[in-house]
């Protein structure tokens, strides 16, 4: 495959990647009744970990098919990026899992109605915290880990417009601040100001999936510039 097919399909997953990430909402796991909900709407759930695991696809399916162009512009960054995106992918398969477990442990209270609900609720409260914390925060943080490396490389090689690259940083600022508001239960998970500070991010990714699909990278001013950082 050529370095423009490469490009393009690229783009095209983070489109899938950004339409997966819709589908993979499970409102049943966020409700406070999730304990019962979870089991009502367990078609959802499942529907939502697929989905779940198709973002986690295309998380490491771009950084395979960018690594070896990105690499010949800053070795160290593109490194930093793919190992950052590796750990971002395993993390998901963690939240992934979680979110089974919760099904499983809310199809098992309902069957279970005569055990003491206290003990349901202990280990939902514990699986459901966990996965929160490896969603919206340590997954959040790892994916502007890496991003961070691209988007500097995006900026100091042209690849991109330096507006799109500036814009990609800004995002990633305010997108760590959510999560760390998150960390510190100052914000709560989907809410007015959780939303606001991840905007940009999501626009952004939005307009770099249809520029790298159509456009692509400016190669022809990247290729002469190699830096090793």
């Amino acid at each position: 495959m050529d370095i423009t097919k490469k490009i393009r399909l690229s783009g095209l997953l983070i489109l899938v990647g950004i339409i997966a990430g819709i589908f993979s909402v499970a409102p049943s796991i966020d409700s406070i009744d999730y304990l019962t909900e979870a089991s009502k709407n367990s078609n959802q759930i499942i529907v939502a970990t697929i989905f779940q695991f198709i973002l986690s696809l295309t998380y490491i399916g771009f950084a395979i098919l960018i690594y070896p162009i990105i690499k010949n512009f800053s070795t160290s960054m593109s490194i930093g990026f793919l190992s950052f995106r590796i750990m971002a992918v395993s993390v998901s398969v963690i939240g992934i899992i979680l979110l089974l477990a919760i099904l499983a442990l809310s199809n098992s209270f309902v069957q279970n109605t005569a055990q003491d609900p206290a003990i349901f609720a202990s280990i939902g409260n514990i699986l459901k915290n966990t996965r929160d914390g490896i969603n919206h925060i340590f997954m959040v943080l790892l994916l502007c880990g890496g991003n961070f490396f691209l988007y500097i490389l995006f900026l100091k090689a042209k690849l991109v417009p330096i507006w799109l690259s500036i814009w990609g940083v800004f995002g990633i600022v305010l997108s760590i601040m959510s999560g760390v508001l998150l960390l510190f239960g100052l914000v709560e998970v989907i809410t007015v100001e959780y939303l606001v500070l991840n905007v940009p991010t999501a626009l952004f990714e939005i307009v770099l999936g249809f520029w790298l699909l159509i456009k692509g990278f400016n190669l022809k001013i990247s290729f002469n510039f190699k830096e090793e950082l």
